[in-house]
């Protein structure tokens, strides 16, 4: 770990343990202002990068989509309050991630009280109970969303990084062998590690993502450039026997975004659409910033858009290589792992295969 991060770690650490905190307000997802998205919030989840993509905004799938951690401050978990940062920096999530399934499904992600990014590297409990808290808001929102939106529809998850974490637990409490499983097409869980030792144990009854058309099944990839290894040693990882710390140097569950395979070939994708999210006089790396500034955003294609994707079968990791890779080489402070676009690298394939699997599926 480095010592610039190390500093920004000390800077966002809370000054109380997770007991001593005062903790916000349970959401009520009777109201709609705890909701980030649904077909008719409008939002960023309708955002397209041009006129080629086709807004659907009634569709007969629904999406439950989980956000990424937003929230850098020295509280433990975040409020609902939309004048914040934390909800600046999850509209952007749901315009370069959420926005993959307007073509096809409707759009339903809750605001919760996400745990701070310091929770991932908190060595006493304290970061483990800000994501039980977290997790607690995902699931009352999943029955909220199943007895009253969803209509006995078929179903996707989908999240990312932290949201994928909360995810994985979500699968196993509400999904794996329930009753509702018969209408859960698939979950892209993606951007946090699923260790191949503990897939049986975690989700006995959702299989791993062989082919682009599988259903009843899980999808996760973790993005780097070709040939780097991560340099952080261990994250928190959650099992039905609760929170263990694992090696991030272990054998973990991936696909290949490219080919919706797990070989481990090179391969490109001539009708993928890399993305990138555009705002003038707004800095995307600021982390310390607590204000939502009201800055006007919206999602672009790359101008450079080439570049091939391998799963590594010792890692997991799917390596990258190719003209956009080596363009954003070039970004200043980048270390080779480009976990922040696991999904918008790969955003119009991942598009083309939500209809896939749903078409598949129907």
């Amino acid at each position: 770990m480095s010592n610039d991060f190390s500093e920004f770690l000390k800077l966002i650490q809370p000054k109380l343990s997770f007991e001593e905190s005062i903790h916000p307000s349970e959401p009520d997802y009777s109201d709609k202002y705890n909701w980030a998205a649904t077909p008719d919030i409008e939002g960023q989840q309708f955002y397209v990068p041009d006129s080629e993509y086709e807004i659907k905004k009634i569709n007969d799938v629904d999406v439950f989509y989980i956000h990424p951690t937003g929230f850098y401050e020295t509280s433990w978990n975040s409020d609902m309050d939309k004048t914040k940062s934390a909800y600046e920096r999850t509209e952007i999530m749901l315009g370069n991630q959420a926005s993959a399934f307007n073509g096809s499904c409707n759009i339903y992600a809750p605001e919760y009280r996400q745990a701070t990014y310091f929770s991932f590297f908190d060595k006493e409990d304290n970061g483990k109970k800000a994501l039980d808290l977290a997790y607690e808001d995902i699931e009352n929102a999943f029955n909220y969303f199943l007895e009253f939106f969803n209509n006995d529809k078929p179903f996707i998850i989908a999240a990312h990084s932290q949201g994928a974490l909360l995810a994985h637990r979500l699968l196993n409490k509400r999904i794996n062998n329930s009753q509702i499983q018969d209408r859960f097409i698939c979950a892209y869980v993606i951007g946090y590690i699923i260790p191949e030792k503990f897939y049986d144990d975690i989700f006995p009854n959702i299989k791993k993502s062989e082919n682009y058309d599988d259903t009843n099944c899980i999808i996760s990839w973790s993005t780097v450039v070709e040939g780097f290894k991560r340099n952080r040693e261990k994250t928190l990882f959650w099992k039905p026997d609760g929170w263990s710390i694992e090696p991030m140097k272990q054998k973990i569950i991936s696909t290949n975004p490219f080919s919706w395979t797990n070989d481990d070939k090179w391969h490109s994708n001539e009708i993928n659409k890399s993305i990138i999210n555009k705002a003038q006089n707004y800095d995307f790396l600021d982390r310390f910033r607590k204000e939502h500034t009201g800055t006007k955003k919206s999602i672009g294609l790359t101008r450079i858009q080439g570049f091939n994707a391998m799963l590594n079968n010792e890692s997991g990791l799917v390596e990258t290589n190719g003209p956009l890779i080596e363009n954003i080489q070039k970004m200043k402070f980048f270390n080779g792992d480009l976990h922040s676009l696991d999904m918008m690298l790969f955003w119009g394939s991942l598009r083309q295969n939500i209809k896939d699997r749903i078409d598949a599926f129907v």
